[in-house]
């Protein structure tokens, strides 16, 4: 390495001193490389040791409190862009004219928007003076109207209510030619009229908390009378304490300890006899959750108003299990009812009936049920249960014999067993579309009675309402059921039955809205659209198709 390095500086004075003298130079020598001695290093690698001795020390410190100021900048608040609230209608009309010469009004009117009251009117009629071929005269007239006022306080709502229910019916129920001097008979000879003028006060709490101690009580009265000098008086009762309680510690939530308290009081007068009978029971519960499992259990004591007075003590329980979040509810339950029979819910049911009827009272010895419920998603839920029960007079229409046109009915009592498979789903996706379907299958199992006269084994009923965006509605009704029996006897008037078989029916509806603004729209409805006449009640044929169309305006 050397020997290149002198090579090098040679080389370089060479060439400087050419480039001074200019003279050529000459060096003749071969090339010696040489390697120089190497030298090991004679040092030992030492351990350091890294561990530092930390001092000791000792300090203190004086303080002293720095005084400071805050000064608190106030700031605007931000300004809240109010909705505009929804313009309320004081009044509702919707009128409508069908066929069978058959007119339609309805009415609303109500105060505008108020947060301590509510004033209202409602006015209803429906009638139709059209014919059903063979059959006698079966024009009808329903009227309705009811005059209500809601007061609001801080914690308790005051309801009070007048009505007035006017039906008139034909008992149309008799074919002209089959009847000796029918031709003699008016229109009015078969009329009936029920006339019902009432009321209702209800006054009733709506704390927030359970803890307080909640009621609500009401009192009610009517008067009911007909075409035929039958007349009945009704005085209700109804009230209900509660009260959030921890009877059985903290692991049972929402404990609810409260008593229900019904009476119902009916004079009736019939036939130029007067009686007074009537119910007050007693329901003591109490309510409480456990984790996922529900109870209410109570009891139910009537006391019954009659001339023998008898006293029943009945249990009441309910179960329900929460086995998947709301989407899966098992529930089951007993329990058992006495109740008196009365003019009005018979009239309600069947309009033909003779007045002159028996009331009894009804004792629902026993009812055991049990089904599951829920929502398997927002919008679609179901709820099915089965139950069984045993009813000791049961009341059940047949035609009044005795009736010289037979066109009217009566009721006969017997002890019935029940079995009812109920089956309910909903469905609604938003507003534009909603189902529901509503099933109901029986089996009776009478005592003396060859069947359950006029009960049917089977009802359904599907409805579907379409929305399209708010301006054209569509509704779609479905009703099934299926043949009932009517009790008839030989034409010698021997006691042997004939049980008759009615035919059972599907009756379609349709019904369209078009709403032109939000105070005016269209209807259009159709009923029946099969034309079925189907037999509710024997020798009641229904009118068949019919159809209705009107308008609906707002003020």
């Amino acid at each position: 390495m050397k020997t290149f390095l002198l090579f090098g500086v040679a080389l370089l004075a060479v060439i400087n001193l050419q480039a001074q003298t200019n003279e050529d130079v000459y060096i003749i020598g071969g090339y010696n490389p040489t390697i120089s001695d190497a030298f090991k290093i004679n040092e030992n690698p030492k351990i350091t040791d890294t561990v530092i001795a930390k001092p000791q020390l000792s300090y203190s410190i004086q303080s002293q409190p720095i005084k400071t100021s805050f000064t608190v900048e106030p700031i605007k608040p931000a300004k809240m862009i109010g909705e505009p609230l929804t313009k309320l209608y004081m009044s509702y009309i919707k009128i409508g004219f069908g066929n069978k010469i058959t007119p339609f009004g309805e009415v609303y009117v109500n105060n505008l928007r108020s947060s301590n009251q509510s004033v209202g009117f409602y006015f209803k009629h429906l009638s139709s003076a059209g014919k059903i071929k063979d059959f006698g005269f079966p024009g009808y007239s329903d009227n309705k109207a009811s005059v209500y006022a809601n007061r609001y306080f801080q914690f308790h709502t005051l309801k009070v209510e007048a009505d007035y229910l006017r039906n008139v019916v034909h008992l149309y129920g008799f074919k002209p030619s089959e009847i000796p001097l029918s031709d003699t008979l008016e229109k009015d000879d078969y009329k009936q009229r029920f006339l019902k003028v009432g009321g209702e006060i209800n006054y009733f709490s709506t704390y927030p908390d359970s803890a307080r101690l909640n009621h609500s009580f009401g009192i009610k009265y009517y008067n009911l009378s007909d075409l035929y000098q039958s007349m009945e008086d009704h005085i209700g009762f109804k009230g209900n304490i509660n009260k959030g309680v921890k009877l059985l510690g903290k692991s049972f939530e929402n404990q609810l300890l409260g008593l229900n308290t019904v009476a119902d009081i009916y004079g009736d007068n019939i036939s130029d006899t007067l009686t007074t009978e009537g119910t007050i029971k007693l329901n003591p519960f109490y309510a409480a959750d456990y984790d996922i499992l529900k109870i209410n259990v109570g009891f139910n004591v009537v006391f019954q108003l009659k001339e023998d007075a008898e006293v029943k003590l009945n249990p009441d329980l309910k179960l329900s299990l929460n086995v998947a979040n709301n989407v899966f509810i098992i529930f089951a339950g007993y329990r058992a009812d006495q109740y008196r029979n009365n003019l009005f819910d018979f009239s309600a049911e069947n309009p033909f009936i003779n007045t002159k009827l028996p009331l009894l009272f009804s004792n629902k010895k026993s009812e055991l049920y049990g089904g599951i419920k829920g929502s398997l998603s927002s919008y679609l839920s179901y709820n099915a249960y089965v139950s069984k029960s045993t009813i000791e007079n049961m009341p059940l229409f047949v035609t009044d014999t005795a009736d010289v046109l037979k066109n009217r009915f009566t009721v006969v009592y017997d002890k019935v067993k029940v079995f009812n498979t109920h089956t309910e789903i909903a469905f609604q996706k938003t507003e534009k579309y909603k189902l529901m379907l509503i099933s109901n299958f029986y089996q009776y199992f009478t005592t003396a009675e060859l069947e359950a006269w006029h009960k049917p084994n089977m009802d359904v009923k599907l409805v579907f309402n379409y929305n399209l965006k708010n301006k054209i509605i569509a509704k779609a009704e479905i009703f099934a059921l299926n043949r009932v029996y009517a009790k008839t006897f030989s034409a010698s008037n021997q006691p042997e039955v004939f049980p008759v078989a009615l035919k059972g029916t599907v009756d379609v509806n349709l019904g369209f809205e078009y709403r032109y603004s939000k105070i005016l729209s269209g209807f259009l409805n159709f009923n029946n659209i099969g034309a079925i006449r189907y037999q509710q009640w024997y020798n009641y044929p229904s009118y068949g198709f019919n159809a209705m169309a009107g308008i609906t305006y707002a003020l």
